[in-house]
């Protein structure tokens, strides 16, 4: 005998959701007054609240309920007991939890791509891929994350790993809110018509709310609740005005352009000096880089001798191979020419580094908190990890002329009487780490002020490779193993680029130059002494490292680093991407981090010879508004200082 009490009305009203409920409902009175009917019946939807409810409910065809019945799996799918021996009907263990899949949460407004397409179920919609927010890019690498554009409410976030309970996170959350809301009224209250534009609206404060927290949980996990309460403290005690003063801060940086490493704005800036390409170098020998007492800072003025070189040798020897990692600081042993028990080429094991640089992130106004400096690479605090990268090998850098000598000596650039006097060099090499340090792997060399190509060769180094470094030299294995060996009838040039081709991640890498290779640093070297005199201006960005690679001493030389020096002096220096954003408005060497191709050596040289072009036209400025000019093509000084232009030309003093 089943047990039925149709006649008592179920206490789930409309949200129940039980099968075959032994409960009376209102749809079983109309059943019986309309003795049944063959039309579908419509499933009741189970949200939360009212916004979560799909925008339409989902059909259930009353002859596939009765077969899902049968066959014991409910329509929402989820597996139903069977009725027991006595004929009653086993519930399952929670009847109100909501079914699964949940349904989508209203949309406040679709998008008219959404409103073309066909009307489907919400079962259908939940497997459509979410729309790609405005602006974003399919190709993009690296983005900021946006601030969610729908109504959040003041619950904590989710994150993979919570340093503290949910109750714990809610209830620092709220005081942080309250705060907020306190600073923010005030300043409603006490603000004058214009700075009506510094509130902040209620779902503003919440969202910045759960910004504060979700960044302290993720940044500070291990002191999480100890940062919290000093925020709020900081926040408690925190005046009207420097809320304001934070605030108006807050429109100035939305407003102006961003840092310089990030981004630029607007159209790259031109270069017209008005003179000749051969004017142009006869003007650079106004911005020399004097190489007097620059041996401190790494560049070698003159070639080191065999007393130095044996000395070198000697503690080379005594030291059996062990050196100090470059990127982690662990001691470790290098074998060149691998060891004999077991072709070992380091000890130590794996090397675990960041590959980023340091940074401290702003604070606001009055915020007197110590900030600590963190890793580009992974936005790791500095001392909470060992490294977010792994290599194989332990790797060295060797800066000492005489050691570096003792690989290959340095030479002096020899008389060419081939080399056009009207034309400057711009250059830039690549290196990789090798059982002998840093050395050279490629070799690129442009015309300047053209730009034109001149050489561009991948160099096979004397010593076996640890690391190719192609985070940054942009040189990869494939590279290596698929450039042709560079013969006597080839042209410097590169002749060629590569098709795209696939990466790991399944996106195009962008063309690539086909290189040919030279079997050692020294025909590189000779290669580009083909092309270049003691008078031929070198120009580039950190020349000392460029020169030592090739080992090269040249005293003809204009370094970027120190036409535009850091206001700190050396060995302060502004990176070559900094200088390109501020004073060229132009952005390069896009393709670092981690899916990157790395520098280009071809894009650095120019980049250099546009800042070396760029003084050039205001050191031209100046000498016009003195009264400098061209007369014949050649530049003629005003009367009464004719007999200094040459003197002037070649730079052995300047004009007041």
């Amino acid at each position: 005998m089943s047990l039925s009490l149709k006649h008592i009305p179920c206490p789930a009203g409309n949200r129940c959701t039980a099968f075959q409920c032994i409960f009376g409902h209102d749809k079983d009175k109309a059943k019986a007054d309309g003795g049944g009917s063959s039309e579908p019946v419509e499933a009741e939807a189970l949200s939360l609240s009212d916004q979560d409810r799909p925008s339409k409910r989902l059909k259930v065809d009353a002859t596939e309920l009765s077969n899902s019945s049968r066959a014991g799996v409910a329509s929402d799918g989820l597996t139903r007991q069977r009725p027991a021996g006595n004929g009653r009907q086993i519930l399952p263990q929670s009847a109100t939890r909501p079914i699964s899949p949940p349904p989508l949460k209203r949309k406040a407004a679709p998008s008219a791509q959404t409103a073309k397409a066909p009307a489907t179920s919400s079962l259908a919609t939940k497997h459509q891929q979410p729309a790609a927010k405005p602006g974003a890019s399919s190709g993009s690498k690296a983005t900021a994350p946006a601030k969610p554009k729908k109504a959040e409410t003041l619950n904590p976030r989710l994150l993979q790993s919570s340093p503290a309970s949910h109750q714990n996170r809610l209830k620092l959350l709220r005081l942080v809110h309250e705060e907020f809301k306190r600073l923010n009224n005030e300043l409603k209250r006490n603000g004058k018509d214009q700075e009506q534009n510094l509130l902040l609206s209620d779902q503003d404060l919440i969202i910045r709310a759960l910004d504060e927290e979700q960044a302290c949980a993720i940044e500070k996990p291990a002191v999480y609740s100890n940062v919290m309460k000093n925020k709020i403290m900081h926040y408690k005690r925190m005046p009207v005005a420097q809320w304001r003063e934070a605030r108006l801060k807050e429109k100035r940086d939305a407003q102006r352009k961003p840092h310089a490493d990030d981004m630029v704005d607007g159209e790259p800036r031109k270069i017209e000096t008005g003179l000749t390409h051969a004017q142009e170098v006869q003007l650079l020998r106004r911005i020399l880089t004097p190489l007097d007492d620059m041996g401190n800072h790494g560049y070698v003025p003159a070639v080191p001798t065999e007393e130095q070189i044996k000395s070198a040798v000697d503690g080379m020897e005594a030291a059996k191979g062990w050196e100090k990692c470059d990127r982690c600081q662990q001691r470790f042993q290098v074998f060149p020419g691998r060891r004999e028990e077991d072709g070992a080429l380091t000890t130590g094991g794996a090397c675990k580094f960041h590959w980023g640089k340091t940074y401290v992130p702003d604070r606001l106004p009055g915020d007197r908190a110590r900030v600590p400096k963190r890793y580009h690479c992974c936005g790791q605090e500095v001392g909470d990890s060992t490294g977010c990268f792994t290599h194989e090998h332990h790797v060295f850098k060797a800066s000492d002329p005489k050691r570096l000598a003792a690989v290959l000596n340095f030479a002096e650039t020899p008389e060419n009487p081939l080399a056009p006097a009207d034309r400057a060099v711009c250059f830039d090499c690549e290196m990789c780490y090798t059982v002998n340090g840093l050395e050279l792997v490629r070799l690129t060399a442009t015309s300047w002020p053209t730009g034109e190509d001149l050489l561009d060769v991948l160099v096979q180094p004397l010593g076996e490779i640890l690391d190719l470094n192609s985070r940054f030299s942009g040189v990869w294995p494939d590279d290596l193993a698929a450039a042709e060996p560079w013969s006597v009838d080839d042209d410097l040039k590169p002749s060629r680029e590569s098709e795209e081709t696939g990466s790991e991640d399944g996106e195009l890498k962008p063309k690539r130059k086909q290189l040919k290779i030279v079997s050692s640093p020294e025909v590189a070297r000779d290669l580009l002494f083909s092309l270049i005199s003691p008078s031929t201006p070198l120009i580039g960005h950190g020349l000392e490292n460029d020169l030592n690679a090739v080992r090269i001493v040249h005293p003809t030389i204009i370094d970027t680093v120190l036409l535009y020096p850091h206001k700190m002096g050396l060995p302060y220096r502004f990176g070559l991407k900094t200088l390109m954003s501020v004073h060229m408005n132009r952005k390069i060497q896009q393709e670092t981090g981690p899916k990157m191709q790395g520098h280009d050596s071809g894009e650095d040289a120019r980049a250099a010879g546009d800042l070396v072009r760029l003084r050039v036209m205001d050191v031209w400025n100046d000498l016009k508004r003195k009264g400098w000019r061209v007369v014949d093509g050649g530049i003629t000084a005003p009367e009464g200082e004719g007999a200094l232009t040459e003197a002037f030309i070649e730079g052995r003093f300047k004009l007041a």
